[in-house]
């Protein structure tokens, strides 16, 4: 397949997934806000397409990593033929995010949180959640160390080195 027509494939996929996020997000935020519930003694709203929406979340982001998975393994073995060194770096990249997962895990906390005056005690969601923000403040800080030393010109001072 030529590249333009790749592109082309690609541009419509993203402009139908933005499109369908769109509804979704309109439908979440401008209709169902007329469902009242009882939640403890108190009468709240309940948006009828919350459930869609979480829904829709989950598939995007199913669709995000099995994406990155497919062409992170098809890019490894495609550059194993023609230059095993490139493909091991990325194979190293995987490798460390990997730790990086595991190492979040090891120090993630499963102790108990209080959420509207009660006890939140679900170990998995704990430890999950814990996880989730130590490697999101990793990455975060990872990302605004290589812009900096991006802006600062460290990039091609490497790249002379190099070559």
């Amino acid at each position: 397949m030529k590249a333009s027509v790749i592109n082309k494939i690609s541009s419509y996929v993203f402009i139908g997934l933005m499109v369908l996020s769109a509804v979704v997000l309109g439908l979440f935020f401008f209709f169902g806000y007329d469902n009242y519930i009882t939640l403890n003694g108190k009468s709240v709203v309940d948006p009828q397409f919350t459930d869609l929406l979480m829904y829709w979340m989950y598939a995007l982001l199913a669709i995000c990593v099995l994406s990155v998975f497919i062409f992170t393994v098809g890019q490894f073995f495609s550059k194993l033929k023609d230059d095993p060194k490139s493909a091991l770096k990325g194979l190293i990249s995987l490798v460390l995010l990997a730790a990086l997962f595991v190492a979040a895990y090891a120090v993630s906390d499963d102790a108990p949180v209080m959420n509207n005056g009660k006890a939140f005690t679900d170990t998995d969601i704990l430890k999950l959640t814990d996880v989730c923000i130590y490697v999101q403040y990793v990455l975060l800080a990872v990302s605004t160390l290589c812009i900096i030393l991006n802006l600062m010109g460290i990039s091609k001072v490497i790249n002379k080195v190099k070559a």
